[in-house]
């Protein structure tokens, strides 16, 4: 908040440029009898008042050790980021969504957890090494004396699936970094540019729903929206899903051994039935490791689009209805269509 100093200096200095215009049109107003201008100046000294309560209401709740900072600590109290840029330590809910998000994972409730980026990022490195060596796999034209056949039309289908979760990790991993980025904009913004600015705009006559609004928006981006990001840490955490690393490795291996099997074997040997059987057997056991994989992948996958997609939305609902509440408090009625609907 030190940041934004000279904002609200501009502030105060532009709340006693307004106290003077009130000031002065009261005064002419009672010299002239123009009953309009007494109207207009009591107005601009009222709300002179209001805003002046505004900026040192303002500047308490949002100062380092002020009233928002004490209640984001309490709730984020047993809900810590086990690593935290500087520019974001100012909050700690931004700081705690920042490790939630993307950073290097969060302490809930005392018991540490990985990022959703670097759980989804894990994920896909190691599918894409499965799918690498599937794909060469179902590649693999086999020769038996006159017979011959390739393993694409039984892998396909595998590699389609896996290719499938990728995308859709990828996509999990975008939406993240999204919105890992708007908190960082927040951090960087919201107190140092937006609040001042609101306090400013809020002031002139003209301005003052504008202003009403942004400082509307700084109670609901800085303080409600990184807040929701500590209760959906809480939800998720009871619908924590398991991939074992070594399930997918297991897999791969068997693929690996079955692709080494049939590199190796002699084209023109006639123990046919010994051959087929030893495929038979490998293709056997990696169906029942691919069919016990895609149904954990699919836990995870539902995992991932709760904690990217719909708590975050529901976070979005939250903070909106904080927004349009809170500038209405100010004395603003601007909204946007997003508002209107909710």
């Amino acid at each position: 908040m030190l940041s934004g100093g000279y904002g609200f200096s501009i502030a105060v200095s532009v709340l006693a440029i307004m106290i003077s215009i009130g000031g002065i049109s009261v005064g002419i107003g009672y010299a002239t009898s123009n009953r309009r201008l007494k109207e207009f100046g009591r107005d601009e000294l009222n709300q002179c008042l209001v805003n002046g309560l505004l900026i040192g209401g303002m500047a308490a709740l949002f100062l380092p050790s002020g009233i928002i900072t004490s209640i984001i600590n309490s709730a984020t109290f047993n809900s810590t980021s086990v690593q935290c840029p500087t520019y974001l330590s100012s909050n700690a809910a931004i700081c705690f969504a920042s490790g939630y998000l993307s950073g290097g994972g969060y302490f809930l409730d005392g018991v540490q957890h990985a990022s959703i980026l670097s759980q989804s990022t894990g994920l896909i490195i190691s599918l894409l090494s499965l799918n690498t060596v599937l794909g060469l796999l179902s590649s693999l034209k086999i020769s038996i004396i006159v017979v011959s056949f390739s393993l694409t039309q039984v892998l396909q289908p595998v590699l389609n699936q896996i290719q499938f979760f990728i995308k859709t990790l990828t996509t999990v991993s975008i939406s993240v970094l999204v919105q890992s980025s708007i908190l960082t904009a927040i951090a960087a913004s919201a107190t140092t540019v937006i609040l001042p600015l609101g306090l400013i705009l809020r002031t002139f006559y003209p301005t003052r729903q504008i202003g009403g609004f942004l400082l509307g928006s700084v109670v609901g981006l800085y303080v409600v929206f990184p807040l929701t990001y500590v209760l959906n840490a809480s939800i998720i955490s009871s619908y924590q899903a398991s991939l074992s690393n070594s399930t997918i490795v297991s897999l791969s291996s068997s693929a690996s051994g079955l692709n080494s099997y049939v590199v190796g074997l002699d084209p023109n040997s006639n123990d046919t039935g010994s051959i087929m059987s030893g495929i038979s057997s490998l293709l056997s056991s990696i169906s029942g490791q691919v069919s016990n994989l895609i149904s954990a992948i699919m836990d995870y996958i539902s995992y991932f689009i709760m904690a990217a997609f719909i708590l975050p939305a529901f976070s979005v609902v939250i903070t909106s209805i904080s927004i349009k509440e809170t500038a209405a408090l100010l004395g603003s009625e601007m909204t946007f269509n997003i508002f209107e609907m909710i």
